[in-house]
C-alpha cells in the first residue's frame, strides 16, 4: 500500500466524521459511555483484587507440634524454607508461646506464675502460603509430616473469599464484553449510515473497478479514528472520577487502602487506545462486509 493511499484514507475518513458530525459524535459518545463503565469496572476489579490480597496476606495455618517434639522443629523449618507454595513461616517455641500469653493477660499474667518449670504450651508453626488456593493443599501436606500434632487453617473463611473472588472477576468480564460489544454495534451503525449516504460515490467506484479493499479504506480509519477519540476521553472521565471517588473513600473508610492507580496511568491509556481503537475498526469491518457483499 503506498503513502499517497494512505494519505487518500485518512483524509477521507477525516472528511466521513466531519460530514457526519452528529452520526459521529452520538458513536463516539457510546464509546466514550461504554469505555468508561469498562474503565470503572476495571477500576473496582482492581482493588477487590487488592483488598483480598491484602486479606490473603493474613490467612495463615497455624502448625502444632507434638509435646516433647520441639527438636523436629528444624526438620520442619528446612521442609518450609524448600517448599515453594510457603511464601513466609515463623516458629514460636513453646517458651515465647507462654510469654505471648502472658502478654496478653496483662496484669492477670500472675495466673501463669510457675508454669515456665512445666510449660504446657507446645511450639507450632505460623506458616502463610504463597495464594489463598494453596491453603487447604499446604496444610494437608504439612499433616503428613513427623512430629506434627495438628493444623489449623481458616478453612471456611478461604473457601468463601475464593468464591467470592471468582464470582466478582465472572461478573467483570462479563460486563465488559457486553459493553465492547455494544460499542461495536454502535459503531458498525454509524458506518452503515455514511455507506448509505455516500452509495452513488460507491457504486462510481465499483464501476470503475476500485477493489473493495480500496473502498474499505476511508471507513475503516473513520471506525479507528471514532474508537480513539471515545477512548481518550473516556480515559480521562475515568481518572477524574477515580481521583475523586478514592479521595472520598479514602476518608471514609480509612481502614482499607486503595490502589493507586497513577502508577499504572501509562498502562490504562494503552489497553483504552487499544481497544478503542481495536472497536472501532471491528465495527466498520463488519458494517463494510455486511454492505459490499450485497
Amino acid at each position: 500500500m503506498s503513502l499517497q493511499t494512505i494519505k487518500y484514507f485518512c483524509k477521507d475518513g477525516f472528511r466521513n466524521i466531519f460530514l457526519n458530525k452528529t452520526m459521529a459524535a452520538a458513536s463516539i459518545s457510546i464509546v466514550v459511555a461504554a469505555l468508561t463503565v469498562v474503565g470503572i469496572f476495571i477500576a473496582i476489579g482492581a482493588n477487590l483484587n487488592y483488598i483480598s490480597q491484602q486479606i490473603e496476606k493474613t490467612v495463615d495455618i497455624r502448625v502444632i507440634l507434638q509435646k516433647g517434639q520441639e527438636e523436629k522443629a528444624i526438620v520442619i523449618e528446612d521442609y518450609l524454607r524448600k517448599n515453594v507454595l510457603v511464601r513466609e513461616f515463623k516458629y514460636i517455641s513453646p517458651q515465647m508461646a507462654l510469654q505471648d500469653l502472658k502478654n496478653k493477660l496483662g496484669k492477670n499474667a500472675f495466673l501463669l506464675e510457675g508454669l515456665e518449670r512445666d510449660n504446657p504450651l507446645r511450639g507450632y508453626f505460623v506458616v502463610k502460603p504463597v495464594k489463598i488456593e494453596y491453603t487447604k493443599k499446604l496444610a494437608e501436606e504439612l499433616e503428613t509430616l513427623d512430629g506434627v500434632a495438628q493444623v489449623y487453617f481458616p478453612s471456611e473463611t478461604v473457601e468463601k473469599l475464593k468464591r467470592i473472588l471468582k464470582i466478582i472477576n465472572l461478573f467483570c468480564i462479563l460486563l465488559i464484553l457486553g459493553l465492547y460489544i455494544i460499542a461495536i454495534f454502535i459503531i458498525a451503525n454509524t458506518i452503515k449510515i455514511t455507506l448509505f449516504a455516500r452509495r452513488k460515490e460507491i457504486s462510481i467506484m465499483r464501476y470503475i473497478g476500485a477493489t473493495n479493499r480500496f473502498i474499505s479504506g476511508p471507513f475503516v480509519v473513520e471506525g479507528f479514528i471514532i474508537g480513539i477519540l471515545g477512548s481518550l476521553l473516556a480515559y480521562a472521565i475515568v481518572l477524574l472520577f477515580y481521583h475523586y471517588a478514592i479521595r472520598y473513600l479514602s476518608q471514609t473508610i480509612t481502614f482499607v487502602d486503595f490502589v493507586n492507580i497513577s502508577i499504572y496511568k501509562y498502562k490504562i491509556l494503552g489497553v483504552f487506545i487499544l481497544t478503542g481503537s481495536m472497536v472501532g475498526v471491528l465495527g466498520s469491518l463488519i458494517s463494510l462486509r455486511r454492505y459490499l457483499k450485497a
